[in-house]
């Protein structure tokens, strides 16, 4: 049993830690924050929500109630925080081939679960900047959460209250005193202490840059599997490199000029844009893309998990962090099975 009045203990303060401590805020709960300092995946997140898996033509995970409670959720810490974190930007998926654009525009039409999210686009409506010899379709409930502002916005706020502190935790020092749950929100840096439980928590480096075109690219992202995201300002965040043998998050050399080149072969300018900025880090993902959320162990009933969020942390975080909740207070005896650690064929309670 957990005690009547919990103090939470949150370590970690990127993406997944801030969305908890405002999910335990907005329930009036007592809680504080730490962090260790180190670079969190969050910190070059583009942020970018979107129901739509490309690579397939099918709706992501549960997409359009994610993606609404997501909405509500960022717009009620914006306004908290005085900020704009929410940001709608339609997609423009440029079509590769004959094969994938009749695919699409046979979906488009109707009658599958992906078809209320995508619409075909005329070459009239598209940017005079771009070209799409095999056409292009768009969905229009996409866009970005402005990550960095949300987190920073998030940690000045516990500062203040003297909620966040710099610290670090691991398994090893079991929980700390005057607390009664810990809620794991390290990313990659929980790796070795989920892997005591059989879990496997994989490391996915990601480059991100932001660039400043010659011309005017339009306020549409646009997607050719690399993707252009507009900030509003003129520059574009472009995206993103996905490796699994690199366990650091090390700048690549040869990276700016593949993403460029990619980005720029479906615009009729020829014009080299600015390389403004390069980051990389390391996404916390799983085997089956969903996270690992939820009590890890029996042996240890005060630790929970809330990581392995991969690419799409602000289209399912404010749902997660709401399931994960309901577990730490007792609302629910167990996160559901789509998330939880026993989906793990190789888990372990020890």
């Amino acid at each position: 049993m957990i005690q009547s009045t919990p103090r939470i203990l949150i370590v970690g303060d990127g993406l997944a830690g801030a969305l908890v401590t405002w999910e335990l805020y907005f329930r009036g709960l007592d809680f504080v924050q730490w962090s260790d300092g180190s670079p969190a995946a969050s910190s070059v997140a583009a942020g970018m929500f979107n129901p739509v898996s490309f690579r397939r033509i099918l709706p992501q995970w549960d997409a359009a109630n994610h993606q609404k409670e997501a909405r509500k959720r960022f717009e009620r810490i914006g306004k908290e925080l005085d900020r704009t974190l929410w940001h709608d930007v339609p997609i423009l998926r440029i079509f590769p081939d004959e094969a994938y654009a009749d695919l699409w525009r046979e979906r488009a039409q109707g009658g599958h679960e992906v078809s209320p999210f995508i619409e075909c686009m005329a070459a009239e409506q598209m940017h005079p900047s771009i070209q799409a010899p095999h056409g292009a379709g768009i969905v229009r409930d996409a866009g970005w959460v402005d990550v960095n502002a949300f987190t920073e916005g998030s940690r000045l706020k516990w500062q203040d209250s003297d909620r966040w502190s710099q610290q670090s935790w691991s398994l090893e020092k079991g929980l700390p005193a005057g607390f009664s749950q810990v809620v794991d929100c390290r990313g990659v840096g929980a790796v070795e202490d989920l892997a005591q439980f059989g879990l496997e928590l994989r490391r996915n480096h990601g480059e991100v840059l932001r660039i400043r075109p010659e011309a005017d690219w339009g306020e549409t992202t646009v997607n050719n599997v690399t993707w252009a995201l507009p900030l509003g300002d003129g520059t574009y965040r472009v995206g993103s490199t996905y490796r699994w043998d690199t366990h650091e998050p090390v700048l690549r050399e040869e990276t700016p000029k593949e993403l460029v080149t990619s980005v720029c072969r479906v615009r009729k300018s020829t014009d080299e844009p600015t390389l403004l900025e390069h980051q990389a880090g390391l996404r916390p993902s799983c085997f089956d893309r969903r996270p690992i959320l939820g009590r890890v162990s029996s042996r240890h009933p005060y630790y929970f998990a809330c990581t392995g969020w991969g690419t799409r942390g602000v289209s399912i975080g404010p749902t997660m962090v709401r399931w994960l909740a309901d577990a730490l207070v007792g609302l629910e005896m167990e996160v559901p099975d789509e998330v939880h650690p026993k989906r793990f064929t190789t888990f372990t309670e020890n």
